[in-house]
């Protein structure tokens, strides 16, 4: 049976990791009846916990679905990575989410990972609420954490919950609309009195509740002042539920999710608070194009009469169960083994079996409809981001953009289980959009691309568990290059005579060098048919395979012209091949002549750093020869960029998180080309293999 599109609230879970999401989905899911005990995070029991590298790193890695009915009201909760390393794979759930709950610790408030979560859900429109949670831990502390959290994101909270005491002697909540209190005795959740200790707090909060409420409606504002009496308890709701989704206002509760204390009210609050399909549709319509139709503009509504669409948000492949491919249905309704059009890929797909999912547990179903979240099985070639619909009725939408992983080693793999690596990384990839996995022509080299250490650790972990692979990581090579310092005028012959046709072909040849990034030229200046006409492509193509390895250390060469001025020929013995190796013979002999130099790939790099160690980032460039092009300021941030040789930034991603506590983030691209200094050049002859 089909849910009401009204009765569904689709949240994800944000928080730094440590902040106890897992544990706050695991009281959750209890309270809802969705599980009959609680698991834990430290015993790798809970619904979230279902790769054993989250088991035993005791961190969330991939998004991990769940659901519960509260009061008639389906929640699918989407428990989303807090670690650094995996917080990416976040910003394609709050694009497919109506609301988000984001957490924040009563001890350590605001942590970078939390400020990147915030501005992915702001940049979403996913409105929001807030759950301080951790309130028992010794140096919890809910003022100081609402001034955190004000402070560091740039809002006005409006707290809806308030503790009863904080850290040890933590106590319960009073509930500020219906001013109710509860704690938690024995383990059971119970109303009590309201303490006459916190009597005050809760009538100043009460009052501020409805007074931030209120003023947004000159209705409501008006009638508050002639009778001095809060508005009814339903119309606070609806008033609440106004501002969160302008996101004007942050409501935020509080509590315990270990002691499950607060836990109860923030459900209520999700319920009451948070979207539900149709209302986040008038926030952010479902507008995409027609990729049949020259991607013209269309759009659906999140309705079961509407022909179906849907986004991939996560994608998990076994060996022996296949691909599982997570959606969220915006329009329409699939139903189980439907034809299937992949807008993203124009491609048609037969569906599969659909289920509901409750952490790894898989529940069949026969369809799902607007607004549901669900998986469906064996899909060949859908991807995470890939834009589903019906074959009649194509619609793609934007497509998620990912932040480019910023750390990539070379892969280590002995010759036998080269297929078995290749296969499974490929594999892992199509799981993990934030893994980039690739071959550079120029070096040879298998390029494992990620977020971090971390990921790529847990990404070697997975190869070896799924797939039976194992390989190891390195530093990849850098794609130096060669070129010439001066112009020079060479002669290339070749004479070979051995009984019978010989093989004859003689060319000279002007070398020079070109700017930076011109390339390479060649130009013919023959006259008198010296050399044949036929012969002429035969010089380039040699010059063209010889300059694939030059002569400081093997690397290609770049950046210069040859002119072709003059030669000879023999009527019998001169062929193409003859005249391919007089071509080659005096590029070589011209690159020893012409002052070869080595160069270096240089980065042009963006990185966004908080305004207090700006200071800090640039000094750390200068000592890595790099050039400072600009710092501008960005919402709230400093960008700076420079031009850096790529040799001093391979492991920058590393640099970064200690320089800035995890705040910064970066982005870089090859730039150009510049010589590399003498003494770094001895250095790297010394160092490197040559090519070839």
């Amino acid at each position: 049976m089909t849910t009401d599109i009204r009765s569904i609230r689709n949240v994800a879970l944000l928080a730094h990791g440590g902040a106890g999401k897992t544990t706050l989905t695991e009281a959750l899911l209890f309270n809802g009846k969705a599980i009959e005990r609680r698991g834990t995070v430290e015993r790798g029991t809970t619904v979230s916990s279902t790769e054993p590298e989250e088991i035993e790193r005791r961190i969330t890695i991939t998004p991990h679905v769940t659901h519960l009915t509260w009061h008639t009201i389906l929640i699918n909760l989407v428990d989303c990575p807090g670690y650094i390393d995996f917080l990416e794979a976040t910003r394609g759930v709050v694009n497919v989410v109506g609301g988000a709950v984001v957490l924040f610790s009563g001890e350590s408030g605001v942590k970078p990972e939390t400020e990147r979560l915030w501005k992915m859900a702001q940049d979403a429109l996913v409105p929001v609420i807030g759950f301080i949670n951790e309130m028992d831990k010794p140096r919890a502390d809910f003022i100081r954490t609402l001034g955190v959290i004000e402070q560091t994101l740039g809002l006005t909270t409006l707290p809806v919950t308030i503790p009863i005491r904080d850290g040890e002697t933590f106590l319960g909540i009073v509930d500020l609309i219906p001013m109710t209190a509860w704690s938690a005795r024995d383990g059971v959740f119970t109303q009590i009195d309201l303490p006459d200790s916190v009597r005050e707090d809760a009538e100043h909060y009460r009052q501020q509740l409805v007074e931030k409420i209120v003023e947004a409606d000159d209705a409501l504002l008006e009638q508050y002042l002639e009778t001095e009496q809060p508005p009814a308890e339903e119309v606070l709701h609806q008033g609440l539920k106004e501002a969160v989704l302008t996101r004007r206002l942050l409501p935020v509760f509080c509590g315990s999710a270990l002691a499950n204390i607060g836990v109860r009210a923030l459900a209520n609050g999700i319920t009451f608070y948070l979207p539900n399909p149709l209302d986040k549709a008038n926030i952010k319509p479902l507008e995409g194009v027609n990729p049949e139709a020259d991607n013209a503009p269309v759009t659906r509504r999140p309705s079961a009469e509407q022909p179906f669409s849907g986004v991939i948000f996560k994608t998990a492949i076994d060996v022996y169960s296949g691909k599982l491919s997570v959606l969220r249905v915006f329009s329409g309704v699939i139903e189980a083994d439907q034809d299937i059009y992949n807008a993203t890929q124009q491609r048609k797909e037969k569906g599969g079996r659909l289920f509901k999912l409750l952490g790894k547990q898989m529940l069949p179903v026969e369809r799902l409809a607007a607004g549901e979240i669900g998986a469906v099985a064996r899909l060949a070639h859908a991807r995470t981001g890939d834009t589903l619909c019906t074959v009649d009725h194509p619609i793609h939408y934007h497509r998620v953009g990912y932040l480019a992983p910023p750390l990539s080693y070379a892969v280590e793999v002995d010759a036998k289980s080269d297929d078995k690596v290749t296969t499974g990384l490929n594999k892992l990839t199509e799981e993990d959009p934030t893994l980039h996995f690739f071959r550079v022509g120029e070096t040879g080299e298998l390029i494992l691309a990620g977020m971090g250490q971390t990921h790529l650790a847990v990404a070697l972990a997975r190869l070896k568990r799924k797939f039976g692979a194992s390989a190891s990581l390195k530093t990849p090579r850098v794609p130096y290059r060669e070129t010439v310092t001066r112009g020079v005028r060479v002669q290339g012959r070749l004479k070979k005579q051995s009984g019978g046709r010989g093989q004859f072909g003689d060319c000279w040849i002007e070398l020079e060098p070109l700017a930076r990034g011109a390339g390479f030229e060649f130009e013919d200046h023959v006259v008198g048919g010296v050399i044949p006409r036929s012969f002429i492509p035969s010089v380039e193509k040699g010059i063209r395979d010889a300059m694939q390895h030059g002569v400081v250390a093997g690397y290609p060469v770049v950046d210069f012209r040859v002119r072709l001025v003059d030669g000879s020929h023999h009527s019998v013995d001169s062929s193409d091949h003859a005249f391919q190796v007089a071509g080659s013979l005096a590029f070589k002999k011209g690159m020893e002549e012409a002052g070869p130099v080595l160069l270096e790939p240089v980065m042009m790099m963006e990185i966004t750093v908080p305004e207090d160690v700006v200071g800090d980032v640039i000094g750390d460039l200068n000592s890595r020869r790099g050039r400072i092009t600009g710092v501008d300021a960005k919402m709230g941030n400093q960008l700076v960029k420079a031009d850096v040789p790529m040799a001093e930034v391979l492991d920058y991603g590393n640099v970064l998180n200690a320089l800035t506590s995890g705040r910064g983030l970066y982005t870089m691209r090859v730039g150009t080309y510049q010589e590399v200094p003498s003494h770094i050049a001895r250095k790297v002859l010394g160092e490197q293999r040559p090519v070839g």
